[in-house]
């Protein structure tokens, strides 16, 4: 059974609450490196679990190919990833972490889970381990919603393309 409207308005109003709490957070958090913004840190964390390509890269962070590129070139300026041949395709490049960008990792893994277990102190176990199984069914939610939206969006494309092709 459906949620109400006006669960479905306040669930919406507290995540857009959340997101912007985060984006302030971030503004305001140190650095565990003086040169990597962290709106690169997914872009590390993909690569834990093997090298890729900037594509595959771009797809699992749910970002576009150019900003995932320049990412990637920042990263490696400063040694935390390094650019590889395609072992399938020797003219194309796949990023791997290096040491200093596993180590890198680990200090971010760190610093996030000392923040949470601050922040979420009065929580029990049984709490935190409740709200976690509902984010990660929200964000599979989430995922399905977009994979639908992003075909919904391609079958109109398609259509308006067929439609214009015919009226030529």
């Amino acid at each position: 059974m459906a949620i109400s409207h006006e669960a479905a308005n306040q669930l919406g109003a507290d995540l857009v609450r959340v997101m912007k709490l985060f984006q302030a957070m971030r503004q305001h958090a140190p650095r565990l490196h003086p040169a990597v913004d962290a709106t690169a840190y997914p872009v590390l964390f993909t690569l834990e679990s093997g090298p890729k390509r900037v594509s595959t890269l771009a797809e699992c962070v749910h970002s576009d190919v150019s900003t995932v590129s320049r990412q990637a070139s920042m990263l490696a300026q400063h040694d935390l990833v390094e650019k590889l041949p395609d072992p399938d395709d020797r003219r194309a490049a796949m990023l791997s972490l290096t040491p200093a960008g596993t180590a890198l990792i680990e200090r971010l893994r760190t610093q996030r889970g000392e923040w949470f277990r601050s922040m979420l102190q009065d929580w029990s176990e049984t709490e935190a381990e409740q709200f976690t199984a509902q984010l990660d069914r929200f964000a599979g939610a989430l995922e399905s919603s977009r994979d639908q939206m992003i075909k919904h969006f391609a079958d109109a494309m398609s259509g308006v393309h067929t439609t214009a092709s015919k009226e030529q």
